[in-house]
C-alpha cells in the first residue's frame, strides 16, 4: 500500500489478513509499532504506546504503526497491521509497497478482513481547490479482492473517487461513512464506490456524502447495492458505459438496488450509455428506494457525450438496455422522469408502484411502449 497524500490522518484501523477465518483485534498476542523515529519496535498487545527495543520484524508476526510516521519504516514482513493514531506528515509517503500497490491506498488478496474503528482522511482541502493543476489520487483501490469483508470505519475528505473496485469477487462492504460534505462547492468526482468486472459484489448499510455518483457501474455481475444512505451527489448510476464491442467491460447485469435512501442529489437512479459504443445492462431491479428532494427521480439516456462530458441530445449508442424493473420508488423530486433512450436498444422495462411527489413529469424519449410516463 502506497499513500500519496498532502497529509494523513488514520486512527485505529486495522488490516487482517488470513487464510480461511477472520482476525479481530483481541486474536492478536505479539504486534509491533513504529515509533516517533520510524523504527517497528515489539510491543506486549494492540495498543501499548510504549516504544520498545527495536528489532527485526519476523513473518507472520502482526505491527502496529502509531505516533509520528518516519519515511522508510519497514513493515515487510508483518502479516497484520494496525494503524493506530499514525500522523503522517505533508510530503511524507506512507509506504507499505512490499505488501500492496496502488494510490491512497490498495488491497489485494483473498480472505481479507478490514475492519474499524477508525477513520482515513484524504485531506481533500488540498487537492480541491487546485482543480486540474494536480493529480487527485483514487482513495481505496480494490483489485482481486475474493471472499473479504471491509467495514465499520470512515473516509472522510477524498481528494477524488473513493472506493475504486475491479476484478473483485464474492466481497462486502458494510457499515462504513464516506463523507466529504467538507468539499460542497468546489470537490468534483468524489464517486462513492466505482466498480468495474466484479462479480459477487454487496455494497450494504453504508452512508455516503460526496458530489459525485454514489455508485457509479462500468461493468459487473451480481451486484447487490442495499440500505445505503446517498446524499449530495449523482445518486445511484450505471454508466457511463460502451466500448467498442460487448464484453465482461461493458457489461452490467445481475443488478439489485434495494432499500436505499438518496437526498439532496442531482439524480435518483440512472443509467447512461456513450453515443456510437457498445454494451448490455440487463437485469437490473430497483426495489422500495427512497428519494428526497433529488432533481431527476429516474434517469435513462443513450446520448452521453464522454469526450464533452454532457448529455448531446442524440440517443446514438448502441447498448442494449433490457429487463430493467423499478418496482417501489417513492419520495420527492422536481422531474419524473428524464428518458432520452435509442429505442432500437431498449426492451422489457417494468414500472410499477412508483410514489414520487414531483413538480414535472419530464420528459420520456425513446422508451419501451409498454412503460407510461
Amino acid at each position: 500500500m502506497k499513500v500519496f497524500t498532502h497529509s494523513l490522518a488514520v486512527i485505529a484501523l486495522l488490516v487482517a489478513a488470513v487464510n480461511g477465518f477472520d482476525v479481530t483485534q483481541s486474536d492478536i498476542t505479539q504486534q509491533y509499532e513504529a515509533n516517533q523515529v520510524g523504527q517497528v519496535s515489539p510491543a506486549s498487545q494492540v495498543g501499548d504506546t510504549s516504544p520498545t527495543q527495536s528489532g527485526q520484524v519476523q513473518q507472520d508476526d502482526g505491527c502496529t504503526l502509531s505516533g509520528s510516521y518516519a519515511q522508510g519504516t519497514n513493515v515487510s514482513h508483518c502479516s497484520v497491521i494496525v494503524v493506530d493514531s499514525l500522523s503522517v506528515p505533508a510530503g511524507v509517503t506512507l509506504d507499505l509497497s512490499n505488501l500492496w500497490d496502488g494510490p491512497l491506498l490498495k488491497l489485494k488478496g483473498i480472505n481479507l478482513s478490514v475492519t474499524g474503528p477508525g477513520t482515513l482522511d484524504g485531506q481533500g482541502s488540498w487537492y480541491w481547490p487546485q482543480g486540474q493543476n494536480v493529480t487527485k489520487p483514487v482513495f481505496f483501490k480494490l483489485n482481486r479482492v475474493i471472499n473479504s469483508t471491509l467495514s465499520g470505519f470512515n473516509l472522510v475528505n477524498v481528494p477524488y473517487r473513493t472506493f475504486s473496485v475491479g476484478n473483485s469477487n464474492y466481497t462486502t462492504i458494510t457499515g462504513l461513512t464516506l463523507n466529504s460534505t467538507a468539499g460542497n462547492g468546489v470537490a468534483k468526482n468524489t464517486d462513492g464506490f466505482d466498480l468495474s468486472k466484479n462479480d459477487h459484489f454487496t455494497i450494504t448499510g453504508n452512508r455516503i456524502y460526496n458530489q459525485d455518483d454514489c455508485l457509479a457501474m462500468q461493468s459487473s455481475t451480481n451486484t447487490i447495492f442495499s440500505n445505503n444512505y446517498c446524499s449530495g451527489g449523482h445518486g445511484i448510476s450505471i454508466g457511463s458505459l460502451g466500448g467498442d464491442k460487448q464484453d465482461s467491460s461493458t457489461t452490467v447485469a445481475g443488478l439489485l438496488v434495494k432499500g436505499n435512501t438518496i437526498v439532496d442529489s442531482d439524480n435518483g437512479i440512472r443509467i447512461k450509455t456513450i453515443i456510437g459504443l457498445k454494451g448490455l445492462v440487463t437485469d437490473a431491479s430497483y426495489i422500495d428506494n427512497k428519494l428526497v428532494n433529488v432533481k431527476n427521480a429516474i434517469v435513462l439516456h443513450s446520448d452521453y457525450n464522454k469526450t464533452k462530458g454532457g448529455y448531446s441530445g442524440i440517443p446514438t449508442s448502441l447498448v442494449n438496455i433490457t429487463k430493467i424493473k423499478i418496482d417501489g420508488l417513492s419520495g420527492s423530486a422536481k422531474n419524473l422522469y428524464d428518458i432520452v433512450v435509442n429505442p432500437d436498444v431498449v426492451s422489457n422495462w417494468e414500472f410499477q408502484n412508483i410514489a414520487v411527489n414531483a413538480t414535472n413529469n419530464g420528459q420520456c424519449k425513446g422508451d419501451p411502449s409498454n412503460v407510461l410516463c
